[in-house]
């Protein structure tokens, strides 16, 4: 369970990254954040986590095997994420989210040899990913405040929600002798993409905690209507409050 949530944790940094530097100067991003206190300090034990167990088993997968082999085992595990994201369209009534995704899962595990090799992408059904918590924006579900799980990072409440419950049942359905390894295996090879990019975040940026929140926030706002209209709606309070 907690290692699917850790797979939003990657999902969510490698945005983060993407977008840091375009967010820093959207303070309104970075208001809604009631429960900073204890963020920061997870942010800070994640951090520790980063430097004394995640870097330095990803140093030595990287280090040890060589790049098209890496490049093939993150598209068998991305490809292994595809029937989540078809019942992540059914859920959200998103039908043509749901045939994509059972379309790339069919052809990456026939012609793409178990999805080592993007064969959909390569007849234009490029990758969308969707999560749980994208049904829940779809139903109207808001957000809830901004939280940092331990370990797990980057998250608000509805959205650990959504995973935690996702987590659950494919643990039930899978057991946890075949989950725990598939995820663990996942995590593996998402950190191992963008561990350096999070050192350089790390070292670089005035506030890492403040650029993760804002990129996390606004990804999450561009997919999601209740964000967008939660932010939208805090705006308008702080321009009420400068008048």
């Amino acid at each position: 369970m907690a290692v699917e949530l850790a797979e939003m944790m990657m999902s969510s940094i490698r945005r983060a990254l993407l977008l840091g530097a375009l967010l820093l100067p959207c303070p309104a991003l970075a208001a809604p954040d009631p429960l900073e206190g204890w963020n920061r300090q997870v942010h800070g034990f994640n951090r520790l986590a980063q430097d004394w167990v995640l870097n330095p088993i990803t140093t030595a997968y990287v280090t040890h095997t060589p790049a098209s082999l890496r490049q093939g085992i993150a598209n068998a595990f991305a490809n292994l994420r595809e029937p989540l994201t078809a019942l992540t369209g059914l859920a959200a009534g998103d039908l043509d989210l749901a045939w994509h995704a059972t379309a790339r899962f069919g052809i990456n595990s026939s012609l793409g040899w178990g999805g080592i090799r993007d064969a959909a992408a390569e007849r234009g059904w490029t990758r969308r990913a969707a999560m749980p918590a994208d049904a829940l924006c779809a139903w109207g579900v808001p957000s809830g405040p901004y939280v940092v799980l331990p370990i797990l990072g980057p998250s608000t409440l509805r959205d650990a929600g959504a995973l935690l419950a996702s987590s659950t049942g494919l643990a039930h359905v899978l057991g946890p002798q075949v989950f725990l390894p598939w995820r663990g295996g996942d995590l593996l090879v998402e950190y191992s993409a963008i561990a350096p990019e999070i050192g350089r975040v790390e070292a670089s940026a005035l506030d890492p905690y403040a650029v993760y929140r804002s990129a996390y926030l606004q990804r999450r706002a561009a997919a999601c209507a209740p964000d967008r209209a939660a932010i939208a709606a805090a705006e308008a309070a702080e321009l009420a409050e400068a008048d």
